[in-house]
């Protein structure tokens, strides 16, 4: 495999570790605490991960298998994160991430060259190729992990009062 696409493989691959890390010092309150009402928690967070992860893998085939397919965005489900993130505890939530993830990594692991220059028609992005695809997805994942980085520092500053 063309290491460029590789680490594009090797960043996903990376993300269910940094939640890990992010998520270890976590007691089950903090994982549910929200810095306001409109605000997710580290457990909802969490559970969109996973809920995006399904979608994301769904395009990633469909630009394979079929020839320029049109691709709306993807937007949060607010209410089947919010079921999830309270049907499951944080590691559950975790685990069910890290394993979608590692279904993700090892679909894209078997693509050559020219499937990851297939390309869809993007409702946001316009044309782009499955690697803009890869990317987009590693950027989401960053978004995330810096969110939960920022809930983690506005629960400490609760915490301190």
């Amino acid at each position: 495999m063309d290491k460029r696409y590789l680490m594009l493989v090797e960043a996903l691959d990376g993300t269910p570790r940094d939640l890990a890390r992010l998520a270890k010092p976590l007691t089950s309150d903090d994982t549910h605490w929200r810095p306001s009402s409109a605000e997710w928690s580290v457990a909802v967070v969490v559970a969109h991960l996973s809920y995006i992860e399904d979608l994301f893998r769904a395009r990633f085939r469909r630009m394979v298998e079929i020839d320029h397919p049109k691709e709306p965005s993807i937007g949060p489900d607010a209410a089947e994160h919010e079921a999830q993130a309270s049907a499951h505890s944080l590691q559950e939530l975790l685990d069910i991430f890290k394993a979608k993830r590692a279904e993700t990594t090892a679909y894209l692991l078997t693509l050559t060259q020219p499937q990851w220059l297939r390309t869809c028609e993007h409702d946001l992005f316009g044309i782009t190729r499955l690697r803009k695809q890869a990317e987009i997805l590693i950027g989401h994942d960053n978004e995330h992990l810096a969110q939960i980085v920022e809930i983690r520092e506005k629960l400490r500053m609760q915490n301190a009062k």
